[in-house]
């Protein structure tokens, strides 16, 4: 179970990395397009345009300290493995279904409905989702 836990752990970290570069890229070709536009003599559609551009850097530069504040929670170590018998979970940040080795996980956080639900439960424990019931199997 350590070793599944430590392999889910890498493919999140890879995975919020993965978007951090790509947001950086975002974030700098905003940055190139907003400082070559040049002022034309349509003023207002310069203005416009350079106001779009830093629209999108600020956006993209929200995400990236998203994205680093996910890492820094996931860097904690207070991420669990929880199999149950809807399926198993990894709970610390919400990232959606990871495949490892033909096999389906699903990285969760703790505020989402499932996370909230396995909050404080221990191994043999049940929970609801929806009117089912769900069985928890094993956490690590």
């Amino acid at each position: 179970m350590l070793e599944l836990k430590i392999k889910l752990i890498e493919r999140i970290t890879k995975e919020i990395g993965d978007k951090i570069l790509e947001t950086e890229k975002s974030y700098q070709l905003a940055k190139e397009s907003r400082d070559s536009d040049t002022k034309s003599s349509a003023g207002d559609k310069y203005e416009t345009g350079r106001e779009m551009m830093q629209k999108e850097m600020d956006k993209n530069l929200a995400l990236i300290h998203q994205y680093k504040q996910q890492l820094i929670e996931l860097n904690k170590g207070s991420s669990k493995f929880i199999r149950t018998s809807q399926g198993d979970f990894i709970v610390c940040i919400g990232l959606g279904k990871l495949v490892i080795e033909g096999k389906n996980y699903f990285a969760i956080s703790w505020d989402s409905p499932v996370g909230q639900q396995l909050k404080g439960k221990n191994s043999g424990d049940s929970y609801v989702i929806n009117g089912k019931e769900f069985k928890i199997e094993s956490i690590f």
